[in-house]
């Protein structure tokens, strides 16, 4: 006979439960969440070359360096 006969709490499933890592597009680096993930794409990735400013996005920084630079972005 079993000693605990009540049903079992279900566990809420969070992204922290199962362990999953939030990864970089770029480069494949692993992050804990995406906040952090964000702050190194900004540093690593979207970060103009002329200038060295910080842009949110990969099409911020394209849009960027082509109109102050007058140049143009490739992969």
């Amino acid at each position: 006979m079993r000693a605990n006969m009540g049903k079992k709490k279900k566990k809420k499933i969070t992204r922290a439960s199962l362990k999953l890592k939030v990864w970089c597009y770029y480069c494949d680096g692993e992050f804990a969440d995406e906040k952090i993930l964000v702050e190194h794409q900004k540093d690593n990735h979207f970060k103009c070359h002329v200038c060295h400013d910080q842009l949110p996005t990969a099409g911020a920084m394209a849009a960027h360096v082509h109109q102050l630079h007058k140049e143009t972005v490739t992969a």
